[in-house]
């Protein structure tokens, strides 16, 4: 069990190695799969580099991390705490070292623990993206538009948004057939007894959950 397997599911990414971290240590920490998924998210919000690509964030963004948390620390503390963190040394802090430190494992005991998956759970996540694509359309599309608009008054602009009002309000009926889709193959993935991969299951269950919320929203008035 060496740094360099460690490497490897840090280079999932932040959800994956949320997922690779809950699928080994469900029985133990299963019931605080939210607060996982909300320490995720904030990785990706401060990640202003890599942004839901990324996979740790520097000294700086780390120490705004552990400072959304309450754990405000001068920065010579918290340097001590990100050497404990840093599993690999690279002066980095993942959200696999962070669920690490903040749950006293260690390497050698997460990469022991199972790992499952399995033709349905791949499908659902399949069909997650294609849910996720959808709404990065609409959110390429509505910024298109916001960027006609502009401070504009002309002819162009007014169309612009007209065609943004009706783009925040309208029914979509490709991301509603994808979100059904999504949910039909979840379903699926909940039946399959599997122990070594319920942090995957639950894991799609709650992106679809958010994806389900999705709304466009207008800009936000500068």
């Amino acid at each position: 069990m060496s740094v360099e397997d460690f490497n490897k599911v840090q280079a999932r990414g932040y959800d994956g190695q949320a997922i690779f971290f809950l699928n080994a240590f469900w029985a133990e920490m299963g019931s605080d799969a939210e607060l996982v998924w909300t320490w995720t998210n904030k990785f990706k919000e401060l990640d202003k580099a890599g942004a839901s690509d990324g996979n740790s964030l520097d000294e700086f963004w780390s120490h705004k991390f552990l400072e959304t948390l309450g754990e405000t620390m001068t920065v010579i503390k918290m340097r001590e705490v990100l050497r404990q963190v840093d599993v690999n040394n690279d002066k980095r802090m993942s959200v696999l070292e962070y669920l690490l430190f903040r749950y006293q494992q260690t390497i050698k005991e997460l990469l022991s623990r199972p790992q499952d998956t399995n033709d349905e759970l791949i499908k659902a996540q399949e069909a997650l993206r294609a849910v996720q694509a959808e709404i990065g359309k609409i959110e390429k599309k509505k910024e298109e538009l916001e960027a006609k608009i502009g401070d504009g008054s002309g002819v162009k602009a007014n169309a612009a948004k007209n065609e943004l009002e009706q783009l925040l309000v309208k029914d979509n009926t490709d991301l509603n057939r994808s979100l059904v889709t999504a949910e039909a193959a979840v379903r699926k993935a909940q039946k399959i007894p599997s122990v070594s991969a319920q942090g995957g299951i639950w894991w799609v269950n709650r992106e679809l959950e958010e994806a389900k919320k999705y709304k466009p929203k207008p800009r936000a008035p500068k």
